[in-house]
């Protein structure tokens, strides 16, 4: 089916769901890469001086504070996981890399503002980002950690990102000291000016010290790229490329982070699937606040019907389709009757139309992993980032409709 036929149908798919359902020993020592480094290989010839100039800038955003992602030299070079997958993804694309500084607290808004096209920098994904321009799919997965003593009544985290509001609620009613100087955590604790400090499983390498207490949670947290809304264009060739670099992302994994982290097929369909149910809570919060039912019985049956016509254009099994987005809407109604967050997202204007696009993304998962024969033997453990939001007994059902896709 043309890419326009998907598109349509699966922001009536996902309109109408809308509407009812509504892990590691340290790495040693990296080198220092210069920004036309190649990951895992040798450094390209320089391109003449005509060539260098006719080829288009890719402004990449990054924090310089955030280890093993991006961190600053005392030259003031940049380094580090993202800094090398940035330069490799416009060496092969055809750009000029320039890197732009952002804060964490202002990453948003300079996106926005169009200061730069690209944040790499250990973004994690989150549904208040998902509104704004593209985010890719998943390079990294790590969780929160906290350093030091977990009962302490002064805890100290960076400002302004998604660590920040993991403390909030972790540590409600503590006095939590916000740093704009990432790296001046661990200062903090050694000095004794703060009892614990919040990290998580990647950086806790650059800020562990003998004798501190660790405590990670599970690594659900993904890290991805995040595209300015004015450059959406770049969204699929810099997909295409990610997809089809797998082997070399996770060679700058076991360079930065001691570890190689899985990028299959299935691992990307379980995350948009994850992005997805991300997003009931807040369409339960929209919801209650509109004074609008969870329930839609006719436009859920308007939906099945609607992707059991797309499966036979699209080369899926008809039935296994049906099924499975009819336990979509299911498990979509059951999260939101069970979790509901304040409305902090336009019901009409923000989430819908992020859950249009994630509803194409999951299709193209769907097949890509079904393509690559993985379908067949989804455990429960592939679907552990749905663990948040689904029980159990969910899970399996979504792994049993799943597996229906490989008969």
């Amino acid at each position: 089916m043309a890419f326009g036929a998907v598109q349509r149908f699966t922001a009536l798919v996902w309109f109408g769901m809308g509407l009812s359902c509504a892990n590691h020993a340290p790495p040693p020592a990296q080198p220092t890469l210069a920004a036309s480094a190649l990951p895992g290989n040798r450094a390209p010839q320089p391109p003449s001086p005509a060539r260098v100039a006719a080829r288009p800038k890719l402004r990449v955003g990054t924090s310089g504070d955030y280890a093993p992602f991006s961190t600053r030299d005392a030259a003031g070079t940049a380094r580090g996981f993202d800094t090398e997958i940035a330069a490799a993804l416009a060496q092969d694309l055809g750009f000029e890399l320039e890197w732009v500084s952002f804060r964490w607290p202002t990453l948003q808004a300079q996106l926005q503002n169009r200061e730069f096209d690209l944040a790499m920098s250990g973004v994690t994904w989150q549904p208040t980002r998902a509104v704004t321009g593209y985010l890719t799919r998943a390079v990294a997965r790590g969780g929160p950690c906290v350093l030091g003593d977990e009962r302490a009544a002064r805890v100290a985290v960076n400002r302004g990102g998604v660590l920040e509001a993991w403390a909030r609620v972790h540590f409600a009613g503590r006095e939590l000291v916000t740093v704009d100087a990432n790296q001046t955590l661990p200062e903090l604790l050694a000095s004794g000016r703060a009892g614990a400090i919040v990290t998580d499983s990647f950086e806790r390498q650059a800020f562990e010290r003998p004798g501190w207490s660790v405590r990670c949670e599970p690594a659900l947290a993904r890290k991805v790229y995040w595209l300015a809304p004015d450059r959406l264009e770049l969204a699929t060739p810099i997909e295409g490329w990610l997809r089809a670099n797998s082997a070399r992302i996770q060679s700058a994994q076991q360079r930065w982070f001691g570890e190689q982290q899985r990028l299959d097929a299935l691992g990307h369909l379980t995350d948009m699937l994850a992005r997805r149910m991300a997003f009931m809570p807040l369409v339960a919060g929209a919801k209650a606040k509109l004074g609008m039912p969870i329930e839609d019985l006719p436009r859920e049956q308007l939906v099945l019907d609607s992707a059991a016509a797309s499966a036979r254009k699209v080369g899926l099994p008809e039935a296994a389709t049906r099924a499975f987005f009819g336990l979509q809407i299911e498990l979509s109604k059951a999260v939101q009757r069970r979790s509901s967050e304040p409305p902090t997202l336009d019901l009409a204007q923000q989430i819908r139309p992020a859950l249009n696009e994630l509803g194409d993304r999951i299709l193209a998962a769907m097949a890509e992993a079904r393509s690559a024969g993985q379908l067949a033997n989804c455990s429960l453990a592939d679907l552990d980032l749905l663990s948040p939001w689904l029980n159990e007994g969910e899970l399996q059902q979504l792994r049993d409709s799943l597996r229906a896709f490989s008969r």
